[in-house]
């Protein structure tokens, strides 16, 4: 939507570029490409779930308000929307599985390396 991405080209594939040689480059390009993304679509969602929560707990705050002796109805929509939003979040910015089509990095082995002698599991 928008958003212009540059395709790899014979100038930025090779073994003095940023992203790394040839095909390895390409796929940690797509991998970042692929983490922005998911940034991006979590921020959309989170202004989409205040937006459409506001209304709802509007509607219930102008209407009659009750509880009947529970919760009010849209904490549901809250709840259930808000459990997947921060399943959304920590995908997009924490440590959630990498594919296993992604090549291991050197230095995701030394971290893991590290962690281990820090005795983590």
């Amino acid at each position: 939507m928008g958003e212009t991405v540059p395709s790899v080209n014979a100038k930025d594939s090779g073994a003095g570029s940023a992203v790394g040689p040839g095909r390895e480059g390409a796929q940690r390009r797509e991998a970042a490409i692929a983490r922005l993304r998911r940034k991006r679509k979590f921020v959309r969602d989170v202004v989409g779930y205040v937006a459409v929560n506001g209304v709802l707990w509007l509607i219930w705050a102008l209407g009659d308000g009750s509880t009947d002796g529970g919760m009010p109805w849209p904490a549901w929509v809250s709840v259930i929307w808000g459990f997947l939003l921060a399943i959304d979040a920590w995908r997009a910015f924490g440590r959630w599985p990498a594919s296993p089509d992604e090549p291991i990095t050197e230095a995701e082995i030394r971290r893991e390396m590290t962690r281990s002698r820090k005795g983590h599991p």
